[in-house]
This record gives structure tokens, C-alpha cells and sequence, in this order.
């Protein structure tokens, strides 16, 4: 059993004044240190909640910058393909237009050709008939003469041509 004697009574107030000392000297001290941890913690809290803000703040802004410079990009490409095709198009225009008029001169120079052709052979023919008028006004029978100036003349024609009678 429990004896209830003056040890127990001193054994008691000795804890009761342990405990007094101990909470004037070491739990004060304590409770002090660890409220202020907690002050700091909580301004650390505070201070990295506020940088995850303006982090995640950023982060949005440069999420929206890039979609920006995305669309600008693309934008800037559909712009340069419309440039291109309107820089071919107008280029297949000028070689179509310069095609032609080449075309239209050659054509122009084959007609030239033609006409000085047919002169020069008008004036071999011509020359060809005055000779063979000639030759046959020297001769003394009018029928002979005829007869003899279409057979020259058909005889040098077919020279001339490149066919021989």
C-alpha cells in the first residue's frame, strides 16, 4: 500500500516546484523558439505562395505569348505562300505575254520571208521571160518563135523550181 508520509509531501512539491521552474526557464524558452519557427514558417509559406502565384502568373502570360507567336507565325507563313503565289502568277502572266509577242514576230518574219521570196521569184521569172523574148525576136518565123519561147520558158521555170521537164 501507499504510505502517506512527509517524503511524499516533499516528493510532491519538489515536482511542483520542478515543474514551475522548468515552465518558467525551459517551456517559456520553448513555446518562445517554436512560435517563432512558426512566424517564420508561415512567412516562408506566405512568401512561396506568393512566388507560386506570380509563377503560375508567368507561366500563363508565357503561355499566351506562345500562342501568339504561334498564330503570328503562321499567319506570317500564309502571308508569304499568298505573296509567292501572286509573285508566280504574275510571273506565268509576263513569260505567257512574252510568248506571244515572240510568237507574233516569228510569224511576222516567216510572212517577210514569204513575200521577199515570191518577189525574188517574180524577178528570175521575169528576167527568165525578157531573155527568152529575146532569143526568139532574133528568129525569123512568128509561130516557131512562139513555140519555141514557151518551151524555153517552161524549161527554165522547172530549172528554177528544182524539177527538169
Amino acid at each position: 500500500m501507499l504510505r502517506l508520509d512527509i517524503n511524499l509531501f516533499f516528493t510532491i512539491i519538489n515536482l511542483l516546484v520542478f515543474y514551475l521552474f522548468m515552465k518558467k526557464f525551459l517551456f517559456d524558452k520553448v513555446n518562445s523558439v517554436i512560435i517563432q519557427r512558426k512566424k517564420i514558417l508561415d512567412e516562408q509559406f506566405t512568401k512561396a505562395s506568393l512566388t507560386n502565384g506570380s509563377a503560375l502568373k508567368l507561366k500563363n502570360e508565357y503561355e499566351e505569348a506562345l500562342k501568339s507567336s504561334t498564330y503570328l507565325s503562321e499567319q506570317i507563313v500564309a502571308d508569304a505562300k499568298e505573296r509567292a503565289k501572286v509573285e508566280y502568277e504574275k510571273i506565268v502572266k509576263e513569260a505567257n505575254e512574252e510568248s506571244i509577242v515572240i510568237l507574233n514576230k516569228a510569224k511576222e518574219n516567216v510572212k517577210m520571208e514569204h513575200h521577199k521570196a515570191l518577189r525574188k521569184m517574180k524577178g528570175e521569172i521575169t528576167e527568165l521571160v525578157i531573155d527568152a523574148t529575146t532569143k526568139i525576136v532574133g528568129k525569123k518565123n512568128m509561130a516557131e518563135r512562139n513555140l519555141e519561147l514557151y518551151d524555153q520558158f517552161l524549161v527554165e521555170a522547172g530549172e528554177l523550181d528544182g524539177t527538169s521537164s
